[in-house]
């Protein structure tokens, strides 16, 4: 895949303290673990407010006497408790430190709940720019939502908010007028009528989420449902707008073959006890966990294929079952993501779609950053789109460089298998692919996921005049000596799998004619000196 050249590097913002606050654990946040959230919130649509408490359920990992929340500092904090009374607590930006009336031990399990209330942030560009979206559809009814992976969960409730500790499980309880539908994560356990016309949603998650992912969707929806496991009584559930339910029947029957095919791949589908959902969203998508947010308008791109329905059903995988502790590590759920895309393709179309399909993705990628960026400063660029596409186009290079799909395709099956329901980083993936190839890759991944460029296939052709044959000279440039990743050449009818090095090798090339470098299974740049 000839590309170009990398482009000048890209500065990293001045991290401040607020963004360590939320980004970093410090004492006061890695001293505990929370393994359950009850949310119980009212929505008052009409204000834009919303007000309401959050039971959190944590575990002291040590002795301690204060801890660190997060929630957004335009939010109001009215009061926490436990144990029957009022604890004290401390603001700072973003951050509630919260001050307990006795010693916690380590090992003992404790609830505070927080009341609190006020008009959350509103998304300025869902779901990359996050926030509260307040719409109305085209009948006129609300149709409100929330996206808030990297501003974080805290612009509307108040938790320990960072992507390394996910609740083991979740209550997720939600008011809203009589006579629309409060969908949300999990399976709905309860509609309950309150007073002054108004009905709360109550939903319950059993595996454990990311927090940015624990979401809701209010609106005029109608809920139908594909068989997926008659056997096993599997559906597929879809909340759509009540004027688009015809269309979202038929447009809807390629979900189920798009989970048997990450299921064929991966592995089982990790949220059967929480279900599957797509629920029509007032932004394009988002992968919420058993709630994907699908905004596409019921298009299908050129190859046949809804890219939302398939690009976040394969983060129930990448993203959710299997999550990044940091955003540094972010390629783990968007580079996989990107590159089942790739692989749904081939397994539809065929090898030479799939490389089409790849091809296309190589030329938008930049270079301007390393694919892992800083760590505990809560910090991912969304205009980067390298994790997305470097990354996939890793994982594809990666294939080429091992040379053998069992093996490769044992490696994703594995990693998935191994870490599912668990927080992972990039070490995670490369010591997987060490123990499963029986080498060391950390060359690779070193190029691939912490130089910002992409390795440089530096070459030359020249004819001999002694003996009139021609010869390429050739090796890798901008990366380390211990760089070893091979291309392939078309020489002749023959393609020949040649290994370059950062010292200059000769090649002697038997048909100049028919001469030309085939880096479909790799990718990097070229440079050929005349």
């Amino acid at each position: 895949m000839k590309k170009k050249a990398a482009r000048k590097a890209a500065k990293y913002p001045v991290f401040t303290e607020k963004d360590s606050l939320l980004g970093y654990l410090n004492p006061y946040r890695n001293s505990f673990d929370v393994y359950y959230y009850k949310l119980n919130i009212d929505f008052n649509i009409e204000q834009k407010t919303i007000k309401g408490s959050v039971d959190i359920h944590l575990k002291a990992l040590k002795n301690l006497d204060t801890i660190q929340l997060n929630l957004r500092d335009n939010m109001k904090l009215n009061q926490i408790q436990f144990e029957s009374s009022n604890l004290s607590f401390k603001r700072k930006l973003d951050a509630v430190f919260v001050v307990f009336n006795r010693s916690i031990l380590a090992g003992e399990k404790i609830i505070i709940r927080v009341f609190y209330e006020g008009k959350p942030v509103e998304a300025p560009r869902p779901p990359w720019k996050g926030g509260f979206v307040w719409k109305k559809d085209q009948l006129k009814n609300p149709w409100i939502a929330v996206a808030c992976e990297k501003i974080g969960a805290n612009i509307w409730w108040p938790l320990k908010d960072h992507n390394s500790d996910e609740p083991d499980s979740a209550s997720l309880n939600f008011t809203v007028p009589v006579g629309l539908i409060c969908v949300s994560n999990g399976i709905l356990m309860e509609r309950v009528i309150k007073p002054n016309n108004r009905e709360t949603f109550c939903w319950n998650v059993s595996a454990p989420i990311n927090t940015y992912n624990i979401t809701f969707y209010i609106g005029d929806f109608q809920h139908f449902s594909i068989p997926y496991d008659t056997v096993n009584g599997k559906l597929l559930n879809f909340y759509v707008l009540s004027n688009h339910l015809e269309t979202a029947r038929e447009h809807f029957k390629q979900t189920k073959g798009i989970i048997q095919f990450f299921e064929k791949i991966y592995g089982e589908y990790p949220f059967w006890n929480d279900g599957y959902k797509l629920i029509e969203s007032p932004y394009a998508g988002m992968e919420h966990q058993s709630a994907i947010a699908y905004g596409n308008k019921y298009k299908n791109n050129a190859d046949g294929f809804d890219y939302i329905i398939l690009h976040e059903t394969a983060h129930e995988w990448w993203g959710n079952a299997v999550s990044a502790g940091d955003y540094a590590d972010i390629w783990i759920h968007e580079g996989f993501a990107t590159y089942s895309e790739a692989l749904f393709l081939e397994d539809k179309y065929g090898y030479d779609r799939y490389i089409n399909y790849l091809n296309f993705y190589s030329t938008l990628i930049a270079n301007k950053k390393p694919v892992v960026g800083p760590r505990n400063v809560n910090y991912w660029d969304y205009k980067d789109s390298d994790p997305y596409l470097k990354g996939a186009l890793m994982l594809h290079s990666l294939r080429g460089t091992i040379g053998n799909d069992k093996v490769f395709f044992d490696i994703l099956k594995s990693f998935y298998s191994k870490h599912k329901f668990t927080i992972v980083n990039s070490s995670n993936f490369i010591e997987m692919v060490n123990e499963k190839t029986k080498k060391d890759y950390n060359w690779f991944f070193k190029q691939f996921l912490y130089n910002r460029k992409p390795a440089r296939f530096k070459y030359k052709t020249e004819l001999n005049p002694a003996n009139n044959l021609w010869y390429m000279k050739y090796k890798w440039m901008d990366t380390d000596p211990g760089f070893k990743m091979p291309i392939d050449i078309h020489d002749g009818w023959r393609i020949i799998r040649l290994y370059p090095t950062s010292e200059e090798s000769t090649y002697e090339i038997q048909s100049m004619e028919k001469f030309s470098i085939n880096n479909r299974s790799f990718y990097f740049t070229t440079e050929q000196v005349k």
